[in-house]
This record gives structure tokens, sequence and C-alpha cells, in this order.
């Protein structure tokens, strides 16, 4: 029997039900691709990017079009969970109506002999995390330059009610002109409603070096969860350590409670006069101290890009 065609997955839940039952007769295997392989008489494998909590990162070359792009196919233990499916079709059905330039673009959800492959847009580049080398701080425009863009590519998916929830270094990637884009939208919202980042285990998704407060305990989550995880970026970016890292994950989860850091200008005492106290209210443990918007905490780092 021939394997079932690619299909889009952005459909009704009764879809992804019905779809996450399926016994397929093709498997594919994604470890054994070499060079050249065609999936699909469609998709042409040229070499396996990398590989995370949630899925493999493969870059492809789409014949029908010719061009190349990202098939990202989400591991087992993710695909086979029918709730966390549904949640995730929910979320990249929004997270893909982001057209900007400083957002990855999201093409569509796939089911590919049964596995399931978000398709989305190439981008060479490297990750922010390359941009912190031997503990040194990013130079300040710079740093100010990356973090302004990032706080209008959020401001754009913010506007379409989506919280990233899992913005870190390794999801701003940034290419050898300087644009930067952020990826990885609404992963994190895969994860069971009320899970608490201190006592699951299986969709640990991501460093916790750069989380809530509020998400580590299984609160509510909004926009200004991502504006507490790039307040902890730019406080990397601007003194070139995290301000968190004693122990293990679950003690640095603690450290994001407790929210005791060490004042910024102690770190880098070469910083302007008001950066230290930007960065400490973004990363403000109770939420309704921080920027309660990208866009008031751009205009707040305005100041700083000259």
């Amino acid at each position: 029997m021939p394997p079932e065609a690619a299909k889009t997955m952005l459909i009704a839940d009764q879809g992804v039900t019905q779809a996450a039952k399926q016994a397929e007769a093709a498997k594919l295997d994604i470890q054994t691709l070499k060079s050249g392989d065609v999936i699909e008489g469609r998709y042409k494998y040229i070499d396996r990017i990398g590989r995370g909590a949630f899925g493999t990162v493969l870059l492809m070359e789409d014949t029908v079009v010719d061009e190349r792009l990202i098939l990202k196919f989400l591991n087992p233990n993710v695909s086979q969970d029918e709730e966390v499916m549904k949640r995730f079709v929910h979320e990249l059905r929004y997270s893909r109506k982001i057209t900007h330039k400083n957002v990855i673009r999201i093409y569509d959800f796939l089911y590919i002999q049964g596995s399931y492959a978000i398709s989305m847009e190439y981008f060479p580049s490297h990750t922010l995390g390359s941009e912190v080398v031997n503990e040194k701080p990013v130079e300040l425009k710079r740093a100010m330059g990356f973090a302004m863009d990032i706080c209008t590519g959020m401001t754009v998916a913010h506007q379409l009610g989506i919280v990233h929830r899992d913005l870190k270094p390794a999801n701003v990637l940034i290419n050898q002109d300087g644009l930067l884009k952020i990826v990885d939208f609404g992963v994190a919202a895969a994860q069971r409603e009320g899970d608490t980042q201190l006592t699951k285990t299986g969709y640990v998704i991501g460093s916790p070096k750069y989380m809530a407060p509020e998400q580590i305990l299984g609160k509510k989550v909004d926009e200004r969860a991502d504006i507490y995880a790039l307040g902890v970026m730019l406080y990397e970016m601007v003194t070139g350590v995290p301000p968190y890292t004693r122990g293990d994950h679950m003690s640095v989860m603690y450290q994001h409670v407790q929210g005791k850091a060490r004042p910024p200008q102690e770190v880098n005492p070469s910083l302007p006069p008001g950066l230290a106290e930007l960065v400490m209210r973004a990363m403000a443990v109770d939420k309704t101290k921080r920027f309660q918007s990208m866009e008031e905490l751009r205009a707040a780092l305005e100041r700083f890009r000259n």
C-alpha cells in the first residue's frame, strides 16, 4: 500500500484526533535519511540542523518551488499526546498569521508518513547566544539594536494575541547582515495546562534560565512573561552573564521566583546611567511592576541606542 500523501494538519480538532489514531503502513524514519533522499516526491533532504526536546530540525529543498525550507519533525513523546497536539495545532493556526521581517515565517503543519512536521522559512544565521562570547558584554549599540528588534517582532505577535512563552537566545536568529528573526512561537503552549515547570517531567521545553516566575509556578502567562524573558536576555547581553545560573535547573527556577539578581551595574560598572534600572524593571518578579508592553520597553531602550 503506498504511503499517504503529505497533508496539512491545520484542520479541525476532530481531524487531529483522527490523524493521531491512524496507523501508518509506511513509517518515515528521519534518522536514516541520506543527502539527496526525496520525501513525498517533493522534499529533498539536505542536512540535519539540530535536535531538541520538541523535535528534529531538517534542512530540505522543496523541489516544487525550488526553494530551501525547514521541516521540524515532532518527537513521538509530543506527537502521541492527543491533547498536546490539539493545543499545538490551535497555537500554530495563530502563529502562522505572523508575517514580519523579525519573525520566522511558519508555512504549514504537515502529516508525512506517520510523522508530524512544521514547515517554515529557512534563514541562514547564528543564534543570539553566540553573540555573548567568553562572558563579555555585547557592544552596547549592537545589544540595544537586537533588543529593540525583538520588541518589534514580539509587538506584532502580542497584537495577534500570541505569547511566545519560550523566548531565549537560542530562539533568536541573526544573519550576517544583522537581520534578526524570532523562531519557535507557541511551542511551549503545547504543555499541559496547570503543569508547573517545578514538578513536570517529559514536557520541560527549553532552558529555565529565561523563564518568568509565574510560568515556573504554573500560573497564567501573558505577554509580560515574554517581557521578563527579554529582560533576562538584556541582562546577559549587557553584563556577559545570565542573572541566575547557580546549581541545577530546579535551583535556577527558584532563583527566578526569589528575584535576587546581582544588580547589572555591579557586574558591568561601565553601563550608562539608567540602563541597569531598565533591565531590572523588565525582570521584576511581580509582573505588574514590569514594562506592560513590548512597545513601552522598546521606547525605553531607544535612548540607550546612540
